[in-house]
């Protein structure tokens, strides 16, 4: 699958809630053939992995008051659903997604979502069960690269200095931060 077909299935898509979104993705593909849906499903997983990196998850611990493991995870899926200009921008400056979320906006990067997975199931009539999940790990995993431990670029942060996240991302933490017109 190319970029531009992966990224129009994301905008053909679009809902202003991540859910709806996803649900209307997830329903889109599964009208594909299984081999583009594993397609997409790789091709969605390289964008999850390059966005793997300190400083978006920066980002996200500022957007979402705190940021595990799995959290980043969930915001990395949201980011991929928000559309190619705002997932490019954000890869570039991730400080870039002060213009997409609003202090306000608690729902921001807190969803999980796996559309060609779940779409294989639908078209597939598998179960999901534990033969049915390793039915997809068959079908799909010999063509997926493992995420690295460790995020790439950018440094790691430490979340409790003020200075450091205002430093790289002050956009963001001016959004986020209640003591930012104090300093």
């Amino acid at each position: 699958m190319t970029l531009k077909e992966f990224w129009e299935h994301v905008q053909k898509t679009r809902r202003i809630d991540p859910d709806a979104h996803a649900e209307r993705l997830i329903a889109r593909l599964a009208k594909l053939s299984v081999a583009k849906i594993i397609a997409f499903n790789q091709r969605w997983n390289e964008l999850h992995r390059a966005a793997y990196n300190w400083n978006l998850w920066g980002a996200a611990y500022l957007i979402n008051g705190g940021c595990s493991d799995d959290g980043f995870d969930y915001f990395r899926d949201w980011l991929l659903l928000q559309g190619r200009a705002v997932y490019e921008a954000a890869l570039k400056d991730p400080d870039s997604l002060a213009d997409v979320v609003s202090a306000d906006d608690v729902s921001a990067g807190e969803m999980s979502a796996y559309p060609g997975r779940d779409a294989w199931f639908h078209k597939t009539g598998t179960e999901r069960d534990e033969d049915g999940y390793a039915e997809w790990e068959a079908a799909y995993s010999a063509k997926h690269p493992d995420t690295p431990r460790l995020p790439r670029l950018g440094g790691r942060w430490d979340h409790d200095s003020d200075r450091q996240m205002k430093k790289r991302l002050p956009r963001l933490w001016a959004l986020y931060n209640e003591d930012a017109d104090g300093e």
